[in-house]
């Protein structure tokens, strides 16, 4: 008598399995096709950024090779391009920094001060290397023959105490105020790089020489 019991229990069972799956079994399949074109696609998603990734970077590399082997001028296109087409902030941030480094190195001081100053005035920059885009700028823009006390004014806020780039603002603008003829201000900026010492060496030791020179 079990055995029959047990194989009306097997029937039922097998019934009710097959019930459920005429109602449900499409929509299994179709879930199960969905978690695997997913998988599948967020592999080739995946890839396809990997390559494109490495894409960008041989060619920032390329270009850096460029600039290496003396053509600054065709290093500094090929780097304009790719910040125009990488479509990858930080691609694009790396290689607009670099091409306007590449511009001044190359002697176009006024060219690297555009291009510094374009960096410095676009809000999708992050707010820190906007404040370095503005120093780079002043730099450029006082060997260029820039007014100094405009660019004195623009430099200030890069000079105070919660700037991380105060060293080197605080040098610029010694730099700004001793070719303005302000040996006073000069000096006062010269001396706040010498006292920090978080000031890196180099930075310190060269203000206290042209303290010297200047006469502290």
């Amino acid at each position: 008598m079990a055995d029959i019991f047990n194989e009306i229990d097997e029937e039922l069972r097998r019934d009710k399995a097959q019930e459920w799956w005429s109602r449900y079994g499409k929509i299994v399949i179709a879930v199960c096709v969905v978690i695997v074109l997913g998988a599948a696609g967020y592999t080739w998603y995946e890839q396809q950024r990997v390559a494109e990734e490495r894409a960008l970077a041989d060619r920032f590399d390329a270009a850096r090779v460029q600039a290496e082997a003396g053509d600054l001028s065709g290093a500094a296109g090929a780097l304009e391009a790719l910040a125009d087409e990488a479509g990858v902030a930080g691609v694009e941030l790396v290689a607009r920094f670099h091409r306007a480094g590449l511009l001044g190195t190359d002697g176009d001081h006024a060219g690297a001060a555009e291009a510094y100053a374009a960096l410095s005035q676009d809000s999708a920059v992050p707010a820190l290397y906007r404040d370095l885009a503005t120093v780079m700028e002043v730099l450029h823009a006082g060997r260029a023959g820039g007014d100094r006390a405009e660019l004195l004014d623009r430099l200030q806020p890069m000079t105070v105490d919660a700037s991380p780039w105060r060293h080197t603002a605080r040098m610029i603008a010694a730099s700004l105020a001793i070719g303005a003829g302000d040996l006073d201000a000069a000096k006062e900026y010269l001396r706040q790089v010498a006292d920090d010492p978080q000031a890196p060496g180099s930075a310190r030791g060269q203000s206290a020489e042209i303290l010297q020179a200047i006469g502290s």
